[in-house]
């Protein structure tokens, strides 16, 4: 499956000068390991962000994302945010942010 090449550019720029940041094949797209945790992802034309399993679409508070559901099973704290919500730089920024800020809570691997 290809990923969007411009999304994974707004996202390699989205992380600018932070530690730690790897990106591996999967999941059949691209994604971002920070610390060895996943962080985010670029699957087809949409991103993926992980953020707290606790976090709600409520929460969220927007229309251009849904949960997570690779395996026909939804992913708590894995979120999908569609090719409209991720079309310009500063919107990569702002859900690439969330994903940075959760993912330094996490015990690097």
């Amino acid at each position: 499956m290809a990923h969007d090449k411009e999304l994974a550019a707004r996202v390699r720029r989205a992380f600018g000068k932070v530690a730690n940041v790897v990106e591996k094949p999967m999941f059949g797209g691209l994604t971002f390991m920070v610390g060895g945790n996943l962080c985010c992802g670029v699957l087809k034309d949409e991103l993926m962000i992980r953020l707290d399993r606790d976090t709600n679409l409520a929460t969220l508070d927007s229309s251009f994302v849904r949960v997570c559901d690779l395996t026909s099973r939804p992913m708590r704290g894995l979120f999908v945010v569609s090719a409209a919500g991720c079309s310009t730089q500063r919107g990569v920024n702002n859900w690439i942010r969330h994903a940075i800020d959760h993912a330094r809570t996490l015990r690097p691997k």
